[in-house]
């Protein structure tokens, strides 16, 4: 036998298949017939039952004037009903896009909205369940941009859950709303240590990185030195030998890029989120120090480089690394 959760879940269930179906993701969506829903308050409620029993009254005694109390009453509900499925229709919602952020922070999703010429709109609350939430009114522009921030729990896309628009103006007595889900989705990067491994050999490669000179090289010339047995002709320094009757060799060297690599084989923890909340935070070390790195994880490659973009580029390649739909 089903328990009574079960029964709650599967409702639930055929509840969002309906409304998904309904109102299905778009960029855009303009809210017409269709997709606004209204239902009377819980004063509405009380406001009915009071029209109830004043019509029995005037029944019971053949009052007029209750008569008319009680039409004028109900007239009053059903405009103050079609004026607030009014305060919804015909806006249009667009989604600008959600700002990239990182895993554990808020992701800002900015939402446009537009209502028709002549039809000001009041009391607009948009909020996200157990979120953000925001109440506008849209009188004196005819369109508004809104930010609305929701939490992330994990790196990769962040797809916005359904919003949920609603209104309650002029009176109260009705309320009107619908759902909106929009087809944009935001990068949402790896949480960055608070402090990057740093590996004892990592020195060497640093400064060879860091475009010092690199001894035994072949290219630049370096200096000279005394003579020793093994030199080959080429390399001995024949105007010195002119001069003083004693040999010398020449030196040359090579200069290395001036490039940083962020190498994943060269972290030492276990792990692919730890891993890649470490080169994130390398990454904007780097970045703010001004210095050209690049970026070499399983299955991608980036070559060096410095910047916004680059920037950019590094952190959505740790975001969606192993991502599926990426």
């Amino acid at each position: 036998m089903w328990s009574a959760v079960n029964m709650v879940e599967a409702l639930r269930g055929h509840w969002e298949n309906w409304v998904q179906q309904r109102l299905p993701a778009a960029r855009v969506t303009t809210l017409n017939q269709r997709k606004i829903f209204i239902v009377p308050s819980k004063t509405a409620v009380g406001l009915l039952m009071l029209i109830a029993l004043l019509f029995l009254l005037g029944i019971n005694f053949q009052n007029s004037l209750v008569y008319i109390i009680c039409f004028w009453l109900l007239s009053l509900l059903l405009l103050t009903i079609f004026y607030t499925w009014r305060n919804l229709a015909g806006l249009t919602l667009t989604a600008l896009g959600v700002e990239p952020c990182f895993a554990g922070e808020k992701a800002v999703l900015e939402v446009e909205l537009t209502r028709p010429a002549h039809q000001p709109k009041y009391a607009l609350e948009l909020a996200w369940e157990g979120e953000d939430q925001v109440q506008v009114d849209l009188v004196t522009a005819q369109t508004l941009r809104v930010k609305l921030s929701h939490s992330t729990s994990g790196r990769g896309y962040f797809k916005p859950p359904r919003l949920r628009i609603a209104t309650q103006f002029p009176t109260g007595l009705a309320l009107a709303w619908s759902y909106v889900t929009f087809d944009v989705r935001g990068l949402v990067y790896p949480a960055p240590v608070e402090k990057a491994f740093q590996p004892s050999g990592n020195a060497q490669r640093e400064n060879v990185a860091d475009g010092r000179e690199i001894a035994g090289g072949s290219n630049d010339f370096g200096g000279i030195r005394d003579y020793q047995q093994g030199d080959g002709s080429k390399r001995i320094h024949w105007a010195k030998y002119a001069q003083t009757g004693k040999l010398y060799t020449k030196t040359f060297v090579d200069y290395a890029s001036h490039a940083l690599w962020l190498e994943w084989d060269e972290l030492p923890m276990p792990g692919i989120e730890v891993r890649l909340s470490h080169l994130c935070r390398k990454v904007l070390e780097f970045h703010q120090e001004q210095r050209e790195y690049g970026l070499r994880i399983p299955g991608i490659l980036i070559e060096p480089g410095k910047g916004e973009a680059h920037k950019a580029r590094c952190l959505q390649a740790l975001a969606l690394f192993g991502v599926q739909d990426a």
